[in-house]
């Protein structure tokens, strides 16, 4: 079943899976902030990094499970597969959009 998702996070989604640090930073804004795993990431250089770190590190797969909207918010379920303990796991990513960009997003296992 494929969720239908704002075309910026269909992007961000499928760079992500494809290991393309380039596009998926692209989808952050130039001073965008991510929280991943209790670390906080400032700008779209840094994100690029963790983009690559992260896929370097756990060859992770991104599948959208649900979407929603609330209170200013884009939120995102997915079942995340990939090489690490306890895969695959649940996460819900947080997204703030700006300029149809990516301004804000925070990775939270419920």
């Amino acid at each position: 079943m494929s969720v239908p998702l704002p075309k910026i996070l269909q992007t961000y989604v499928n760079a992500a899976n494809a290991g393309d640090a380039a596009t998926g930073s692209s989808c952050f804004s130039e001073s965008a902030t991510v929280l991943d795993e209790g670390e906080t990431l400032k700008g779209r250089k840094a994100i690029r990094e963790w983009m690559q770190n992260t896929k370097k590190k756990y060859n992770h797969h991104t599948e959208p499970l649900d979407f929603r909207e609330n209170d200013g918010e884009a939120i995102m379920t997915a079942e995340l597969t990939g090489t690490f303990p306890g895969s695959p796991i649940t996460l819900e990513y947080y997204f703030k959009l700006k300029d149809n960009l990516i301004n804000d997003l925070r990775v939270i296992q419920p």
